[in-house]
């Protein structure tokens, strides 16, 4: 039976936990101010026989992040075990129709102490496909935005567009279509995967 006092007691323990639960939302850093679009050319590289063709533009999309608002798994090693980041995009395709693709992409032995980036590319055929040019940018995005965690806890995230930061956590509207025929593509699945290798997260591979 819950009485008045008790009543009190557990309405003091909800707005503790309430007030609780906003000082942990709190500790997510914004980290939208470095993210950064750039056109890539598919890369040419000099071998025994090489063979001819045009390279052709990638779209990436990159953040970059200092995590050191949480603390690592072990204080004597400043480094963070898994790092997780939700990576969500909405494009207005040459069809008139709004399509929205998804990623989550998880890191592995990633700095606490020093700033460390983030990318996601679109591929010339997806952005041809989509956009029906052969050049895409960042003006063919209506909006980017996800979240990153650090062993399971969110730790900040980041937004580029119209929408409200967190849209991507609400269902998609009926004019939105989420489809996954536009894939997303981590750094380690395109030509870029050995550039720059110490500039990104390490990427988690399937058999670790």
């Amino acid at each position: 039976m819950i009485t008045p006092r008790s009543f009190k007691f557990f309405l003091s323990l909800a707005c503790f936990a309430g007030l609780m639960g906003s000082a942990l939302a709190q500790k997510a850093e914004d980290f939208s101010n470095s993210l950064n679009f750039d056109d890539l050319q598919s890369p040419q590289v000099n071998i025994a026989k090489g063979k001819g063709f045009k390279p052709k533009d990638w779209l990436e999309i990159e953040f970059s992040a200092k995590l050191d608002n949480v603390p690592p798994a072990n204080k004597n090693e400043p480094f963070h075990d898994s790092v997780t980041v939700s990576w969500n995009i909405i494009l207005k395709g040459q069809d008139r129709k709004t399509y929205w693709v998804k990623k989550t992409v998880e890191h592995v032995n990633v700095p606490a102490d020093e700033e460390i980036f983030f990318s996601v590319y679109l591929s010339p055929n997806t952005i041809k496909r989509i956009t029906g040019k052969d050049r895409g940018g960042k003006n063919d995005l209506e909006a980017v935005g996800g979240d990153i965690s650090i062993n399971g806890a969110r730790a900040g995230f980041f937004k580029a567009g119209k929408f409200k930061a967190g849209w991507w956590t609400a269902d998609a509207p009926k004019t939105v279509t989420v489809t996954q025929k536009f894939p997303l593509l981590s750094k380690d699945q395109t030509p870029f995967k050995l550039f720059w290798y110490d500039r990104y997260a390490e990427i988690r591979q399937k058999d670790q």
